[in-house]
Order: C-alpha cells, then structure tokens, then sequence
C-alpha cells in the first residue's frame, strides 16, 4: 500500500489556492493542477510499505502527535522544486508553523526510520503542491512564474491533527482515503 503522512489543507486555504489558480499568469499549462479535494501538506511520503507495517507506523503517528501542541500554519510565496527556471514541482510555501511542521516530520521520518522504511534523502521543506511539472518549460513560461505572488496572509489555518493517507492511484489521477488521524496533545 503507498502512504503518506500529512496536514490536510482547510476550505478557507483551499479557497484561496483556487483563486490564485485561477488568475495564474500562465494559461493552459502543460501540466495538471492538483484538485483542492487532493491538497495536503505532506509531513513524510513513506511510498509503498507492507501492510504488515500499518500498526507500527500508527503507532509512530500516535507518538508524534503526542509530543507535539496545536499550532497555526500561513501559507505564502510561490515557488518551485528544483528552482523557478527548471521547475518539476510548484508550490505554495509554508512560512509561519514551519518549525512545527518541520517537528513534525522530523519525528514521523524517526518513527518510520525505526521500522525499516527508508529516510529521506532531502531535507524536509514545509510546502503545499499545486502541480507536478512532467517536461522542461519554455523560457517565457518560466519567466511568467517568477511573477506568480504569493497568498495572502489570509491563507492559513490551525494545525490540531494530521493523518495518515493512502493513496490509489489511477490514469485519471490519485485519490486518497485516510487510514488513520492524529490529534495533537
């Protein structure tokens, strides 16, 4: 089963992500948005696992939300994974929560580490996907994102829970089905 732990993303956050998607400087994309239903901020992928592992990775997601209080999240500059001139991933940043979010994942990678799933290679960056980029862009599409703004300071939300999701996915896209939830102490 392929899992991930994650923050799902409020309405009023998924509300502002549509608008900023509508008015995108850049149209008909070679790419497809995420829709808001999918949106998450994702605390660490742990990919396809054993089933025989799902007690145990509750069991580290019961541990991290322990330790861990409720916090506030505000979404704000755009960006993209590697950079904005060859983009593969395009994102909204997490700046404020980003520490705890960061806390977070920090103590779900330690949790899943402990039950043989592989850590990570990169560092953990608090940030909401909007898209995954399959083909090198052209250079005025490029030039185009650097004007994307960021959200406004309205787009944030209270941290009180995260989850652990499967995701299935299909031609037409992923779907996720929450396999167990979190709340912070």
């Amino acid at each position: 089963m392929r899992l991930f732990f994650a923050v799902k993303i409020s309405d009023a956050v998924a509300a502002e992500v549509s608008a900023a998607m509508k008015a995108f400087p850049v149209r008909n994309p070679p790419w497809r948005w995420i829709p808001p239903e999918n949106m998450h901020l994702t605390l660490k992928f742990l990919g396809e696992v054993d089933e025989r592992l799902l007690d145990g990775l509750k069991e580290a997601g019961a541990e991290a939300a322990s330790a861990a209080k409720p916090f506030r999240i505000v979404y704000g500059p755009f960006g993209a994974f590697p950079n904005l001139a060859r983009p593969r991933v395009l994102f909204f940043q997490a700046v404020e929560g980003a520490q705890g979010l960061a806390a977070l994942a920090k103590a779900l990678e330690e949790g899943a580490e402990r039950l043989g799933v592989p850590r990570e290679d990169r560092p953990f960056r608090a940030h909401l996907t909007l898209a995954r980029v399959k083909e090198p862009l052209p250079r005025a599409m490029v030039e185009k994102l650097a004007s994307v703004p960021a959200l406004p300071p309205r787009a944030a939300q209270a941290v009180d829970r995260f989850v652990l999701m499967r995701s299935h996915l299909a031609r037409s896209g992923a779907t996720y089905e929450e396999v167990a939830g979190f709340p912070l102490a």
